[in-house]
């Protein structure tokens, strides 16, 4: 049995006592980390001599197999300083090295790289949105190669604006810029004409700005549409000044979120111009007022742009990576167009025939003409002055103060009629004055029960 102050022996490979323990690097403790999303600028370098593509290691398997490894004759350049880079692979595929660009001299910084720590954040944000949408790109299109690409003479400076994304698929090529800060017109203008010069008009040039940044995306509402049999509603955008310079340049805008494009068409206000038969008053005022659209690309005198959307594997079902579908619907919007413009001249007619109808059917109002009457002479309609009434003595006796009692005076007939008679009507005689009498109980008994 060992003594107990002797101490277990301890295995060759064991920590010293009293060191800290050793942090787990085998392949469990690996896979558990989460990598940033964030492109790390020593995976990352401007290839020189394949005319400014950039070579991504993270996404490219086959570069430490293909590229040459050291210096290359200054073939690889920071996407951030511009300075040469030295390209370290493994020796075997089996030694488990990780491949990277590292920078020649020893200065501080992330990746030892000089330049400002500003300028890095901007090309590593740019390098994130354009590499996001390159994972789409090769996700809807298996059978396109998607590259980065820029121009080798811009390593170094500060990016106007961020690489372009080349797709290539038979003799099909697209160019797609992903802007992300606001654009200046002369970057637009130099990046416009740097493609139509390199690539060729058969070459696409789409730019594809962000729907969820309003920086970029200004929503002026939405317009009901009909283009085939059920409706549906479309969101309007305000363009941007740059963004209708793109379009009048003759590439391709759009808006994409997530894995929906928004191809835009020009809305353009319109009045329609009454014609002689037509009656655009009443309730189908507001019906005079109409768009037109333009399309395939927006018009220049577009006030707004409606926006039809697609998913994005929508591009490459087709040649020359052309939103043929979105196409389809602007025609039948510029069909409904027309249908809808007859209907409209349509209802001003009949509004136009109901409202003369109504005239016609109105009756005229008759004046009617009442001849001169000149004034009858005054007539006094009364009782004779001769003629007293008769008064029975009997009761004239038991009633005195009945026959003394005041009588109301005799209703008195106007002097003449308002109307004079016609020459066919007999003229009306004078209402004769009857006196009434008082009434009393005695006057129930019979004449000879009176007295």
């Amino acid at each position: 049995m060992p003594s107990p102050t002797t101490s277990p022996a301890r295995s060759p490979h064991a920590a010293a006592p009293g060191t800290p323990p050793r942090l787990l690097t085998d392949a469990r403790a690996r896979r558990g980390r989460v990598r940033s999303p964030l492109p790390r600028m020593g995976e990352l370098a401007i290839d020189t001599a394949d005319d400014g593509r950039i070579i991504d290691l993270r996404r490219q398997a086959d570069a430490p197999a293909r590229l040459p490894r050291g210096r290359a004759g200054g073939r690889y350049r920071c996407c951030a300083c511009g300075e040469p880079l030295i390209f370290t692979g493994p020796s075997t595929p089996a030694s488990g090295f990780t491949p990277r660009f590292r920078h020649a001299r020893h200065t501080p910084g992330a990746d030892r790289c000089a330049a400002p720590a500003t300028h890095q954040a901007d090309v590593q944000a740019d390098l994130t949105v354009v590499l996001a949408l390159h994972d789409q790109l090769v996700r809807v299109l298996p059978r396109a190669s998607v590259c980065l690409q820029i121009d080798p003479q811009l390593a170094g400076q500060r990016w106007e604006m961020p690489p372009a994304l080349v797709v290539r698929r038979d003799d099909d090529i697209a160019v797609i810029e992903r802007p992300r800060r606001l654009l200046a017109k002369p970057a637009v203008t130099r990046r416009l004409s740097g493609v139509r010069a390199r690539y060729g008009d058969a070459a696409v040039h789409w730019w594809f700005f962000d729907r969820d940044d309003t920086l970029h995306f200004d929503h002026a509402g939405d317009v009901n549409v009909q283009p085939y049999s059920k409706p549906v509603s479309h969101t309007k955008v305000r363009p941007a000044p740059i963004q209708r310079q793109i379009a009048a340049a003759g590439a391709a805008v759009c808006w994409i979120s997530n894995d929906t494009v928004f191809i835009p068409y020009g809305g353009h206000p319109h009045i329609h111009t009454p014609e002689p038969d037509e009656d655009w008053s009443g309730d189908i005022a507001s019906w005079a007022r109409d768009w037109r659209i333009s399309h395939p690309l927006p018009g220049s005198g577009a006030t707004w742009w409606g926006l039809i959307p697609l998913p994005l594997r929508a591009l490459g079902t087709h040649r020359g990576f052309r939103p043929t579908s979105a196409f389809q619907i602007m025609n039948a919007l510029e069909r409904a167009q027309g249908g809808r413009e007859r209907h409209r001249r349509r209802l001003a007619r009949e509004n136009a025939h109901q409202r003369a109808a109504q005239e016609h059917s109105e009756p005229t109002q008759l004046t009617l003409t009442i001849p001169a009457i000149s004034p009858a002479p005054e007539t006094n309609v009364g009782i004779c002055e001769d003629t007293a009434p008769v008064v029975d003595d009997a009761n004239a006796a038991a009633e005195p103060e009945t026959a003394a009692a005041p009588q109301p005076p005799d209703s008195v007939v106007p002097p003449h009629s308002p109307y004079a008679p016609g020459p066919h009507e007999p003229a009306l005689s004078p209402p004769v004055a009857t006196r009434e009498r008082r009434f009393t109980w005695r006057g129930l008994l019979p004449r000879r029960w009176r007295r």
